[in-house]
């Protein structure tokens, strides 16, 4: 109950975030098997390119390192962002099992901080309600992508009030530890989608209450 209430802080709060993840990091994987089916489906909306450099954020356990890895080739690189270091350990242990090295890169950092050394021709944000809730986060990643950069985003959000309250209420529960404010999930995109061009819903998931958005970063010669 602590965790639900506490959750209605108007920001994100690091410092709560990584003794979540601390505490979730062993039974992480375990917890996420209903959504990935929903992570092929990110990754499939990024239309990745042989050579092409993708920025997973938030990478977690390192679930989808190796298949983002496939889809870029031996040309390509891949670097994972993640805050908690239990986590990055857990994909670090994962690279390793499966052997891959060189053009895979983890960043033990809060995304805010992060500073990726090649510019990333596409983002993958799965389940990253706190950095889309944080202004410095998303102006940081923008930072790091090139013009036109390929984006998918994807993650939990509510239903309107007026017919969606009870399974809201459930959702609101059972999300309660993977994130550290409510702020923004009636549109948990905005923020993102404001800096994007092309932004769009493309797919709803779980009844509506799970969204996959996808987008681009602006062009150089672009005025919007």
């Amino acid at each position: 109950m602590d965790r639900l209430i506490g959750n209605l802080r108007k920001a994100p709060d690091r410092g709560v975030s990584l003794e979540r993840y601390r505490a979730l990091a062993r039974k992480y994987d375990k917890s996420c098997r209903l959504i990935e089916g929903l992570r092929l489906a990110a990754v499939d909306a990024l239309d990745l390119r042989p050579g092409n450099t993708v920025i997973d954020v938030g990478c977690g356990t390192g679930a989808v390192l190796a298949e983002l890895l496939r889809r870029v080739g031996e040309r390509g690189r891949v670097i994972g962002i993640e805050q908690s270091p239990e986590m990055a350990q857990q994909a670090a242990a994962r690279l390793a099992a499966a052997e891959l090295r060189g053009n895979v890169e983890l960043l033990v950092a809060p995304v805010e901080n992060a500073h990726p050394a090649t510019p990333a021709d596409a983002l993958l944000l799965c389940y990253t309600h706190d950095v889309l809730q944080s202004p410095r986060a998303l102006d940081n990643l923008l930072a790091h992508a090139r013009p036109g950069a390929r984006i998918a985003v994807l993650g939990l959000c509510l239903l309107p009030w007026w017919w969606g309250t009870p399974i809201n209420l459930w959702k609101l529960w059972r999300g309660r530890c993977y994130l550290t404010t409510y702020r923004g999930l009636r549109a948990p995109w905005a923020m993102l989608g404001e800096r994007l061009e092309e932004f769009r819903i493309v797919q709803r998931f779980h009844l509506g209450t799970s969204y996959l958005a996808v987008g681009r970063t602006r062009r150089a010669n672009c005025d919007c």
